[in-house]
């Protein structure tokens, strides 16, 4: 894991998000704050609309053509879309221009564009560390990008000369770039992202009905990421299953413990 550092770098004029959901419309949003033309690109014209309304964005298109346009093009589609999303922005970017995306699980996504990429796609896997159980254009805030870390996943395949573009850029949002390996990052975000995720669904389940209406903070703070939507949550596990089976084996071994210490009315550490 490591935070790089170097000389100043010139920012794009211009940016490309595919994908103005919550995390697409929060970087949308601080990128045209920081001063990048933004093109808002999305199938569906609802979130464009929004997204225009809100100030996110400079033009909008439902299709990929404005892709040309960008010096910097981000794919904030859901996990399983990133991939033929990539292949077909690929086809459309000007030449130098960088590519990547927000998918919360590299690996296999980074595999996949490094083996159908045009040669030359100067493309880097990325994933901000941010956000909330909402969704969708209306819950964006750039807010939730201050301070944050952004994690990028080059490999031996990737053009150096992009990390360092896209980690100006990242500087530039209030955000810290991170350079993870892809298979590191999976498993890493595994522990610090989809088992809290999981294990807040385990306990949403376990609580009591009658035990609801006298929860109190701790239970809302505990419970609030079950809420997200359930469709991403099952995409993201698919992809990252054996990641999560062995983060799930590391705390199914600290709450045996737990509950021993429980048993035997020993504080638990």
């Amino acid at each position: 894991m490591g935070l790089m550092s170097g000389p100043p770098t010139a920012l794009p004029r211009t940016a490309a998000v595919i994908g103005l959901g919550l995390i697409g419309g929060s970087l949308a949003l601080r990128l045209r704050e920081i001063g990048l033309r933004v093109l808002g690109i999305d199938i569906n014209p609802a979130p464009l609309d929004l997204a225009r309304r809100r100030g996110a964005v400079d033009a909008t298109s439902t299709t990929l053509e404005p892709v040309g346009q960008a010096e910097l093009v981000i794919i904030a589609t859901p996990l399983a879309d990133v991939a033929q999303v990539g292949m077909a922005a690929a086809r459309r970017m000007r030449a130098g221009a960088v590519l990547t995306d927000t998918a919360s699980v590299k690996a296999p996504v980074v595999a996949a564009l490094h083996a159908a990429l045009p040669a030359g796609t100067r493309f880097v896997g990325g994933h901000p560390m941010a956000g909330n159980e909402k969704q969708g254009m209306e819950a964006a805030d750039a807010a939730l990008l201050d301070g944050r870390p952004f994690v990028l996943t080059p490999t031996a395949r990737t053009d150096e000369g992009a990390v360092t573009a896209l980690q100006a850029v990242i500087r530039a949002m209030r955000m810290r770039p991170v350079l993870l390996d892809p298979l590191q990052h999976d498993e890493l975000v595994a522990q610090v992202s989809h088992l809290p995720y999981l294990v807040s669904l385990a306990l949403e389940q376990a609580i009591a009905d009658d035990a609801r209406a006298i929860g109190g903070p701790a239970m809302a703070d505990m419970t609030r990421v079950a809420r997200s939507p359930r469709a991403l949550w099952t995409e993201i596990v698919r992809a990252n299953r054996e990641p999560i089976l062995r983060a799930l084996a590391r705390f199914d071994a600290e709450l045996a413990r737990v509950r021993r210490e429980v048993e035997e009315e020993v504080p638990t550490r």
